[in-house]
């Protein structure tokens, strides 16, 4: 079939062996690829209990049908792991070049297994791979990382890598790509530092069928025309990147300070993208997009990547900094040291808060940068404060018995939206099967920016049916691998049809939403496994509780009742899990293995 090469690679650390093994046609059907293929193979083969810094941990690269297609926004592979950080199923996507080279060396996905003694990489090439020291790696930043190994391998390879952060194990470490982006979130870092793998290349360069090229010139003709025509994609994205949106949060009480206990910021206009155009010197973007929604800072210290939305407010509001330059440089340090943003963010806010409350003796107050950047230094090696800081915040407010300082979701630290100002977003953080989450269902787009239509956000009249609609959508783009930005032009009916016209295999909509919903059940079913239950489908005390001030006073989201109603839409029972009549309607019956609680 035209996009999927129907293999999967397998690489046992271990051991130190590499073989291929040859995928089913109706698997790839079933799940697509991505974070479908990556459920179903973790679920299947993970043995329950297992401690996610262990050799028994496995971790799985996946690309997607659309991966390197000539469908914009599908340079993106999705890497797939159980999180040191959660202990849940944990996926994560990445943009910029690495996933282009990765498809074209020839498969579906990869395999890792095991754990090496001796620091390693593995160097992906066409039809194969191979296994290679890295003791000359070991302790070097990304960047540094990834320019020697394409030095080595070629300037048409790409490689993946982890920093400092990832090498210390600590639970905030993500896997970085070319130019600042990330496999994010949930520690994944740490698992490669746990197996001592410092990077994964890839150089290949086979071409990647298409099945009908005439339909797919049609599709993407019209593709253009709504990009260009989109407000959000070609003018507030591709004009002022992500940040556009600090100031319309801010403005409607979503943007969280000072470890959310407000939800607004009164500096934020010294956060805004007019302010970060001000530092841009450049402009990046992922393979074959148009949008280019990356920006190249330059401080008085250094010329970085980005910074992002949720970094300026994980990094800026969240710690009461208010200058772009220090903002920007924090990110930059982030990245370089293999960090994720949002997750270092909210637990130097909890840390703050302590310090605050007189919990940790520790000279250090809001919107001290100087002093946070030390502290971001400190947890990427676990020195000094950094020791606990690298632990998370829900295990560092632990530490002092204040749990509830922590503004975690199953331990992942809460995004930059405040679910006090949108309902719909507040029950996508409490169902997330990865913790807090707003990539897995982002109703933000319907709550506040309009696209497609505006909802109230402060009603829970049909948010349960919302948010289970942009968690299939959103779980259809990880399996594709597409990236999400164009969930708010294109959703599954133009989706299915270029899936269609890629593979040959031909989709109707409601079989791609399907492909989501198979997702989510699959998922549920791995944290239920790992001991998760419907009382983790939560959010913070303080996030349950109205703010007294500001836009959003006197507002909180009825999370029990939405939580119920959602169960129900989705087909679980009343304790949140999927019924024997929802798996087999999605056809999971016989496909894997059943779940005792089913």
């Amino acid at each position: 079939m035209a996009g999927w090469w129907g293999r999967a690679l397998r690489v046992d650390l271990t051991k130190r062996e590499v073989s291929v093994e040859v995928l089913k046609q109706d698997l790839l059907r079933m799940f697509l690829g991505g974070t479908g293929l990556g459920a179903y193979w973790l679920y299947e083969h993970l043995r329950p209990g297992v401690e996610p810094l262990s050799r028994d941990n496995i971790v799985v690269l996946a690309s997607g049908p659309l991966t390197s297609s000539r469908v914009y926004g599908t340079s993106r592979a999705t890497l797939v792991s159980k999180s040191p950080l959660t202990s849940t199923f944990f996926d994560s996507t990445c943009g910029g070049l690495f996933p282009t080279y990765f498809k074209r060396c020839g498969f579906d996905f990869v395999v890792i297994c095991g754990a090496s003694e001796e620091p390693v990489y593995v160097h992906m090439y066409d039809g194969g791979a191979e296994i290679l020291p890295a003791r000359d790696l070991w302790g070097l930043r990304v960047t540094e990382t990834i320019q020697e190994l394409r030095k080595r391998h070629g300037y048409k390879s790409s490689a993946i890598a982890i920093g400092p952060a990832g090498e210390n194990l600590v639970r905030l470490a993500s896997v970085m790509g070319d130019g600042g982006h990330a496999f994010g979130r949930g520690g994944l870092g740490a698992v490669f530092g746990s197996k001592k793998l410092k990077a994964v290349v890839a150089s290949g360069s086979r071409p990647v069928e298409e099945a009908d090229s005439k339909r797919l010139d049609e599709l993407l003709d019209n593709m253009r025309t709504r990009i260009t025509w989109s407000p959000y994609l070609s003018r507030t994205l591709r004009d002022f990147g992500t940040d556009a949106l600090l100031t319309v949060i801010n403005d409607w009480g979503l943007l969280p300070t000072m470890n959310f206990k407000r939800g607004f910021f009164e500096r934020a206009h010294r956060l805004s993208a007019e302010e970060l155009a001000k530092l841009v010197v450049g402009r990046r973007g992922c393979y074959n997009c148009p949008i280019a929604c990356k920006r190249v800072t330059k401080t008085d210290n250094v010329v970085c990547e980005g910074p992002e939305y949720e970094s300026i407010a994980n990094l800026g509001c969240m710690l009461g900094v208010d200058d772009l330059r220090d903002v920007a440089e924090m990110n930059h340090l982030c990245n370089e040291l293999g960090l994720d943003t949002i997750s270092m963010g909210v637990t130097l806010a909890c840390l703050l808060e302590l310090v605050e409350k007189g919990k940790v003796e520790l000279d250090l107050r809001w919107g001290e940068a100087d002093k946070l950047k030390g502290l971001i230094v400190e947890t990427a090696y676990r020195r000094g404060y950094g020791e606990r800081l690298a632990e998370g915040s829900l295990r560092l407010a632990k530490m002092y018995g204040e749990g509830e300082l922590s503004m975690s979701v199953k331990g992942l630290e809460i995004p930059a939206y405040d679910p006090r100002g949108a309902f719909g977003i507040a029950l996508s953080y409490a169902t997330s099967y990865r913790g807090a989450c707003h990539l897995r269902s982002w109703t933000i787009a319907f709550e506040v920016i309009g696209v497609p239509n505006l909802v109230n956000r402060f009603s829970s009249f049909e948010k349960p049916s919302l948010v289970k609609y942009t968690q299939d959508l959103a779980a259809a783009y990880d399996s594709l691998v597409m990236c999400k930005h164009f969930a708010v032009e294109f959703d599954e009916e133009p989706l299915s049809a270029m899936l269609s016209a890629v593979t040959g295999v031909e989709f109707s909509k409601e079989e791609l939403l399907m492909v989501g919903e198979r997702v989510w059940a699959l998922t549920r079913l791995f944290n239920l496994r790992e001991g998760f239950s419907a009382k983790d489908d939560t959010l913070p005390e303080r996030l349950l509780t109205p703010l007294a001030l500001g836009p959003t006073a006197g507002r909180a989201p009825p999370l029990d009742q939405m939580v119920r109603e959602y169960y129900a839409v989705r087909g679980w029972s009343p304790e949140g899990v999927p019924t024997e009549e929802c798996l087999a309607r999605l056809g999971l019956k016989g496909v894997v293995r059943p779940w005792r609680g089913t």
